[in-house]
């Protein structure tokens, strides 16, 4: 499993460059952090990987088990989460992962949504709207939707945003437990978010 970027760049506002000529595999097995200053890029980078948003110019491409993979079908292998991503607030929870599921063409029972709520420390808010949530518990609601279809590949924008101690521990065990033979690929100037990668890729190197 790979994803190869070859010469990326993106301008935004006619005239403003947000980044140039980024070449870079990423590949199976490790963690990357795209670092860098506010306002550098690694969300907008990050978009451009996850085949959200188009680049002004380059390339953008999947291999899984040694087949190219048509960009339109990318969504399928990855979880995404990030503080700009909105969930359905006026429903319950298991309503939330059932709709999530039958979008990804995967089973649903209520057994299997409890069992998901336990695992994030959700389960007694169960029968509460999800607008009633803490903003920690929506970011942990939005992880376990972003995983409901086991992806190989996990791109987090900033994933600790609104996270106590407690939630920092839930989310940091499941990003490992999720991304073991995957590609795990975070957009962070948070050095607890760092800790979790094995390399850096800092957008100011291509500016």
């Amino acid at each position: 499993m790979k994803i190869s970027i070859q010469n990326l760049s993106k301008i935004v506002n006619q005239n403003e460059l947000v980044f140039k000529n980024i070449s870079y595999q990423f590949v199976q097995n490790k963690k990357y952090a795209l670092v860098g200053p506010n306002g550098s890029g690694k969300s907008t980078l990050l978009k451009i990987i996850s085949n959200n948003i188009k680049p002004t110019k380059g390339s953008l491409e999947y291999e899984i088990d040694g087949k190219i993979i048509p960009l339109h079908k990318s969504f399928s292998y990855y979880g995404y989460v990030a503080p700009y991503l909105s969930i359905y607030e006026e429903l319950l929870p298991l309503e939330h992962i059932k709709i999530v599921s039958k979008i990804r063409s995967i089973p649903y029972s209520d057994e299997l949504g409890m069992d998901l709520l336990r695992e994030f420390e959700l389960e007694k808010h169960y029968l509460k709207p999800i607008k009633f949530f803490s903003s920690g518990m929506k970011q942990r609601m939005k992880f376990l939707l972003s995983v409901l279809h086991k992806p190989s590949i996990l791109f987090l924008d900033e994933p600790f945003s609104n996270l106590d101690n407690r939630g920092i521990e839930i989310l940091s065990k499941n990003i490992d437990n999720y991304t073991k033979n995957g590609i795990l690929i975070i957009a962070s100037n948070d050095n607890r978010e760092i800790s979790l990668t094995d390399i850096s890729l800092n957008i100011q190197d291509y500016k």
